[in-house]
């Protein structure tokens, strides 16, 4: 009789074999996690990126990513092995797993390839091809080798993807939506004979505030605040200060150094619209905040 390791070690080569994509054509170099091997991560999960990777056994690194900005953006990228020599293209491919032998290849289209760069896949695509690593696929990619006479073909696991694909999901969901070079030149507008922001300039602060916090890689802040023409030249110079160092205090308050942040208060001069009506006024009634990496 057979014994009871034996039997349970022939059970696990059996699913994972089962779990694996049809197989390839003959001749074709072919790169992909066992089920024994497959994991995927999570491995940045903040407001600004979000990342998910998974390692391919003898290949590499697939990683997907997405960043903090103010449109929806999804990038699927892989170091390629054995790369062709001069531009080509890559076929995708959805492959389902042998234990659906019903099901066929479903093509996604082609991927552009060039020498020395990863292979990319952006948002749509980038899109379907988690959706069927959701449904238990295989997204796969194959290209010819080096010299053009074989084909390479490497596909991701979707073994053990359920898991991080949800807190990739919720990560996404916390992204800011806005990135660097959206607040990189803001300009902000205040209440009349006030230094209070009018709420729409509030709420941008706030996501200016909330990005920098993530992102301290900035070298320096410069505050610029000026005023429309009514109250007094030295008056408005004077609430023009106010303003700049109020919105120095509020990113302080939000853990940015202060040495990087410096203020200035033009008051009336630089005036960018005519202060004989209520809009002009409040046009040049702003500070201006120039953020430099």
């Amino acid at each position: 009789m057979l014994s009871k390791s034996f039997n349970i070690a022939v059970a696990a080569a059996l699913v994972s074999l089962a779990l694996r994509p049809e197989p390839v054509d003959a001749g074709v170099r072919y790169y992909a996690a066992s089920l024994g091997q497959s994991q995927w991560h999570v491995t940045a999960s903040n407001p600004l990126q979000c990342r998910l990777e998974h390692r391919i056994p003898d290949y590499g690194v697939a990683v997907f990513t997405s960043k903090a900005s103010r449109k929806e953006n999804l990038l699927f990228a892989l170091n390629v092995k054995d790369a062709p020599r001069q531009q080509t293209v890559a076929k995708l491919a959805s492959v389902p797993p042998s234990w659906q032998p019903g099901l066929k290849a479903e093509q996604l289209g082609t991927v552009p390839l060039y020498p020395r760069f990863p292979a990319e896949v952006t948002n749509d695509r980038a899109w379907s091809m988690l959706s069927e690593l959701d449904a238990g696929r295989f997204p796969t990619l194959t290209y010819p080798d080096r010299l053009g006479h074989n084909k390479v073909s490497v596909a991701l696991s979707s073994s053990n993807f359920k898991q991080s694909y949800q807190a990739f999901m919720s990560c996404l969901g916390g992204l800011l939506p806005v990135s660097f070079d959206d607040i990189a030149f803001s300009v902000l507008h205040y209440k009349k004979n006030s230094s209070d922001l009018t709420d729409e300039s509030a709420k941008r602060l706030e996501l200016i505030g909330e990005y920098l916090q993530n992102d301290k890689q900035f070298a320096a802040i410069n505050v610029a605040a000026y005023s429309d023409s009514y109250g007094g030249r030295w008056t408005n110079e004077e609430l023009s200060k106010k303003r700049a160092k109020a919105i120095k205090a509020y990113l302080v308050a939000k853990g940015l150094p202060a040495d990087k942040i410096d203020t200035e208060g033009y008051g009336e001069r630089r005036h960018i619209a005519s202060n004989n009506t209520e809009e002009g006024r409040e046009l040049n009634r702003r500070v201006v905040l120039r953020i430099k990496r």
